[in-house]
This record gives structure tokens, C-alpha cells and sequence, in this order.
């Protein structure tokens, strides 16, 4: 229920005069997701997307609501699914969020935002949770760089400086830019390839972490800025669209964007493939069509994989590849590894199974909260059993912050995605358990020593448990 001050404060600030403006941007996004959505993104609908609009010093407008608004909403009338609250989040951003209990896309209103401009932020930010939802165990998509590279990104190398400069100078020119750039598919495919060598040698020398960080940040920032540009491009082609001046800016803005990629001393460096990740789409489209998008999810390629493909970068050594799977049978040694694989984790099991079924005492640790960490490995006698399952088959030292300290002398098996460890550490009378006040455990036997705090133990038998609470 509505409390009477907030009606009386809706009262006072209701929806402010661009509210009409942002309507106006929200529809065109729900209508090029419900009609061209694949055209977008295969799969992507960004029309069944809520979406917060954040608009600064005066409230927060929530669109493309289905069923009952959240609390602290009120209805606006004449607009389906929307709802108003006279409060926003000063520290607010654009990006993926969530709205009681729902995916839901978060743009922030800045006055001169133009219609076209929220219409490319909304599709944009609903491609973030479209992203999120989709992540699957292993797969690029979804993932998402690692933003704190930020920090120690090489922005004082001028040979790396250089380098993505002239990739930025090479698909501007790709994407019919200055001096009219390339107008034919051969001459994109060309610029491609120039690209693409560039970027790899740069990549090289800048470090295999740091061109992930690249790579990733044009899969996750690059791929909806894609979006968003797409989206802009495909409202303003259509005749009724009331903002194709706006449309056509945001396509010169995004040339003047690569022709001064690393020119912008203010901004931080990861805007740089909000600028190269929609020009690899682009490209893209224009030399494979929309059937590169599919295959950068299925093959889970990175999207300079994806356009070192469609221009026959790599047609050479996969001809060299081709011809050594023919002479050398790759389908035989694919079946051999195969088997190989089958076997290797059957045996992996079988060591667990005997490792936890030898006789004494089963010490069951779990972490809720925070990760269980390692402080000392033995990378000796390590196995993996199952992606996320290792086997410590001598030593191992774990930790947790400052509420769990353990070394076992023993085999030790680790669930890293349940935050589990599991080990036999001797038998019944060479186990002593102690706790104290707060939680505070510890276990000393010859094969482990225990220190936890804000623990709980139980035991079922012969399995001891050490749950630790964040």
C-alpha cells in the first residue's frame, strides 16, 4: 500500500515534462525488439525487458512493467506497464539491475539526451541483462571482462598507444569514414585482414591477460554498444521515426569516435571498445551477414575471431590444419582421446571415491558467504576429477579471511563451486575437537590442523562438519 506521505510527495514531484520524451524512446525500443529483435540479436527482444529511467534530481520512471508495480511505484495514467517515484539514486548508473526480483534494464537521464540516444541507452542496457541471461559455465558470452585490469592497463605504452590507434584509423576507414573509406565487400575484407594483424601483433606484446581483457570487453561492452548503434540505425530508417537527425549524429559520432580512439586524455581507456566493439559488428555484418552472431555463441568465439573468420584471415592455416587432419586422421585420434577422456574420469572418481571411503574420521568443511581459498598447493600432486572438482592428493593449505585457517597432511577433495572441502583425517581417538565462545573451533589430528571462527560442528557418524558463516 502506498503510504500517504509518498502519495503527497507524487503529489508535489510528479513525473517531470520529459517524460514524454522518454516514452516516446522507451515505445521505439519495444517496438524494433517486438519487430526486428533478431535483426538486433538472435533471441534478444528487448520489449519484454522492464527498464528504470533514471532521471536525475527528480525521480525514477519504470517502463515495460507487467503485473503489479513494485512498491513505492505509483501508476501514470495513459502509459501501460509504467510507474513513477519521486526519488532517484543520485549514484546511480546505466547498466543491468534488478527490480523486486526481476532483470531489469537502468538508464540514466541526462538533459540532452535525445530520443534516438535513449532509444540506443535502452537497448544497450536490456542487452546487458539479455547477456546475463544467457551465461552458461565455460563460455565467453555473458562473462565479462575483469574490470580491475583498468588499473594497471598500459596507458603510458606508446607503442600499444600507437597500435590501437591505428586499428581505431583502420575500421573508421572500414566503415566508410574519412576520404570515404572502403565501399566494396573486397575492400572491407581487405581492411579486415589489416586490422586483424595489427591487433594480433599489438595483442602479443601487450600480455595474455591484458588482450583478454580486450577481447572481452568488446564481447560485453562492445556487443551492446553493437546493439545499441544497430538499433539506432534501424529506427532511423523507418519514415515515422521522430528523431532521424539524431540517428544519423549518432552514426558520425561513432567515426569520430575511431578516428580519436586514444585521443581522449579524460576518459578511461575501457571506452575505447564501446567505439571498436560496434565497429567489429558492423563489419561483420557486412562481410558474413547476421550468421556470425550465431556462430561467436556456438564456436564461443571472441568477435575478432569471429571477423578473422568471415574475411579468411586464417584461410591458410586452416587449409594447413585440414590437410594434417586428413594425413595424420584426426577422426582416429579424436575417438582415442575420447575414450582417453572417458577413462581419465572414471579413474579421477575412483581415486576419490577411494580416498573418501578409507577408514576414520570424514572432516566435511564449507564456506558460506566468501570463497574458499588456497594459501599453499602442492601443483605436483594435484588432479582435476570434474571441471570445478580437484583432488590435493598430499598437502594442502586452506583459507578463508580470517575465519578459517587449515593444513592437511592428507588427500584432500575440493568442490570449488559448492566451497567444500572433504578429507579422512585419521582415525576417531586421534581426533580431538575444541570449541570455544563465538564460534571458534579447532581441530588437531596428525593429518590436519583446524582453526575456525564463527563455525558451527555437528557429526553424523563417522562425518564431521564444519559449517563457517560469513
Amino acid at each position: 500500500m502506498v503510504s500517504a506521505a509518498l502519495f503527497l510527495a507524487l503529489l508535489v514531484q510528479g513525473p517531470p515534462p520529459e517524460t514524454a520524451r522518454i516514452v516516446t524512446a522507451h515505445q521505439w525500443a519495444v517496438r524494433l525488439g517486438r519487430d526486428m529483435g533478431d535483426s538486433l540479436w538472435p533471441g534478444f527482444r528487448p520489449d519484454t525487458i522492464p527498464v528504470l529511467y533514471i532521471v536525475q534530481g527528480q525521480g525514477t520512471l519504470l517502463l515495460g512493467w507487467s503485473g503489479d508495480l513494485p512498491q513505492g511505484f505509483l501508476p501514470i495514467e495513459g502509459v501501460a506497464g509504467s510507474g513513477w517515484q519521486a526519488a532517484a539514486d543520485r549514484g546511480a548508473a546505466s547498466t543491468g539491475t534488478t527490480l523486486a526480483g526481476r532483470p531489469t534494464a537502468q538508464v540514466v537521464v541526462n538533459d540532452s539526451a535525445t530520443i534516438a540516444a535513449l532509444v540506443g541507452l535502452t537497448t544497450h542496457e536490456a542487452f546487458h541483462v539479455f547477456e546475463a541471461a544467457s551465461r552458461k559455465e565455460g563460455r565467453r558470452f555473458g562473462r565479462g571482462e575483469n574490470a580491475f585490469l583498468v588499473t594497471s592497463y598500459p596507458v603510458f605504452d606508446s607503442q600499444n598507444e600507437s597500435g590501437m590507434a591505428l586499428e581505431g584509423r583502420i575500421l573508421e576507414a572500414a566503415a566508410g569514414g574519412r576520404g570515404g573509406g572502403a565501399t566494396s565487400k573486397a575492400q572491407k575484407r581487405a581492411l579486415a585482414r589489416q586490422f586483424l594483424a595489427v591487433r594480433e601483433s599489438r595483442q602479443r606484446a601487450l600480455g595474455g591477460d591484458f588482450a583478454e581483457f580486450e577481447q572481452l570487453a568488446e564481447l560485453n561492452e562492445g556487443l551492446a554498444e553493437y546493439t545499441l548503434v544497430r538499433a539506432v540505425q534501424l529506427a532511423g530508417r523507418q519514415r515515422d521515426f521522430p528523431d532521424r537527425a539524431g540517428a544519423q549524429r549518432l552514426q558520425s559520432d561513432k567515426l569520430v569516435a575511431l578516428h580519436k580512439l586514444t585521443e581522449n586524455a579524460a576518459l578511461s581507456i575501457r571506452l575505447r571498445y564501446y567505439a571498436t566493439g560496434p565497429a567489429l559488428g558492423l563489419l561483420l555484418d557486412a562481410l558474413a551477414g547476421a550468421a556470425w552472431k550465431t556462430r561467436l555463441i556456438d564456436e564461443n568465439l571472441t568477435v575478432q575471431d569471429a571477423l578473422a573468420d568471415a574475411s579468411g584471415y586464417r584461410s591458410q592455416e586452416l587449409a594447413l590444419r585440414r590437410q594434417a587432419e586428413s594425413t595424420f586422421a584426426i577422426k582416429k585420434l579424436r575417438a582415442a582421446a575420447d575414450s582417453g577422456v572417458g577413462r581419465l574420469r572414471a579413474f579421477r572418481h575412483a581415486q576419490v571415491d577411494s580416498v573418501l571411503s578409507a577408514p576414520g574420521v570424514q572432516l566435511v568443511v564449507t564456506v558460506e558467504g566468501r570463497s574458499l581459498g588456497l594459501c599453499g598447493i602442492d601443483p605436483q600432486n594435484l588432479l582435476q576429477v570434474e571441471p570445478g572438482v580437484l583432488l590435493h592428493t598430499r598437502w594442502l593449505q586452506a583459507c578463508a579471511g580470517d575465519v578459517l585457517q587449515a593444513t592437511f597432511n592428507t588427500p584432500v577433495v575440493q568442490d570449488r563451486t559448492a566451497q567444500v572441502l572433504r578429507a579422512v583425517i585419521g582415525a576417531d581417538s586421534t581426533v580431538k575437537v575444541t570449541t570455544g565462545a563465538e564460534g571458534e573451533v579447532h581441530i588437531e589430528s596428525p593429518l590436519v590442523s583446524l582453526r575456525a571462527s564463527r563455525a558451527e560442528v555437528s557429526r553424523d557418524g563417522r562425518v564431521l562438519t564444519v559449517k563457517i558463516k560469513s
